[in-house]
């Protein structure tokens, strides 16, 4: 607790005790709550906000942490697969759900310019039944689809083609070739009114950078 949340506590129980001393010896009424029991209500609740916010920022900011690292193995991991297994991979972003899942081609065959498009649902095909995906869940990754760690959140999935992607399932392709597409993932604190992270992937050679700030441009 800092120095400034000290004087607070100290100030308020001050004040409670002032309050104590003044007080008559008469009963309160049944039905309600006496003064001094309503500012020994704040002094405990200013008491417990002062421990608990920090505790929740600093496991926040270390979910972040942990959100980029396991992510940049992600992408490394399934660029590399899809190079030694000649196979076409993409990582999965649910932006709604904040979860990601990694996938494989079913068999070989092209992709066309509507497949390597983001996926947004359409209400006018509620109730219909899907569509069969040429891609399915490759486990060696995740079963199901990974939640973010507790407190964060996905911003958007920044694609060359479309755009800032801010809804609906975001898809980064991968490769036999060793190519993927160029795409920013950003994420932040689900409090967090502005700012964020990023991380930055390159087309080629892997590359993963990571910031600590959003980027919104290539």
């Amino acid at each position: 607790m800092d120095r400034t949340k000290k004087r607070e506590l100290l100030t308020i129980l001050s004040r409670i005790k002032q309050t104590s001393n003044l007080a008559t010896q008469s009963s309160a009424s049944q039905s309600g709550f006496t003064l001094i029991e309503i500012l020994l209500v704040l002094a405990i609740a200013v008491m417990l906000i002062s421990f608990g916010m920090p505790v929740v920022s600093r496991i926040t900011g270390q979910n972040i942490t942990t959100t980029a690292r396991k992510l940049t193995s992600v992408l490394r991991g399934v660029r590399t697969d899809a190079i030694l297994l000649n196979t076409i991979y993409r990582l999965s972003l649910d932006l709604d759900k904040n979860t990601y899942l990694v996938e494989v081609q079913n068999s070989p065959g092209l992709l066309s310019e509507e497949a390597l498009l983001s996926k947004q649902d359409d209400p006018k095909k509620k109730g219909e039944p899907a569509s069969p995906s040429p891609f399915s869940t490759a486990d060696k990754y995740f079963k199901e689809p990974k939640e973010l760690p507790g407190g964060v959140v996905f911003n958007g999935v920044l694609k060359e083609k479309e755009g800032l992607v801010k809804t609906g399932t975001a898809y980064i392709y991968f490769f036999p070739n060793g190519f993927n597409e160029k795409a920013i993932i950003i994420f932040n604190s689900q409090t967090a009114k502005e700012g964020g992270y990023s991380l930055v992937l390159q087309p080629t050679a892997g590359k993963v950078e990571f910031f600590k700030k959003r980027v919104d441009q290539f």
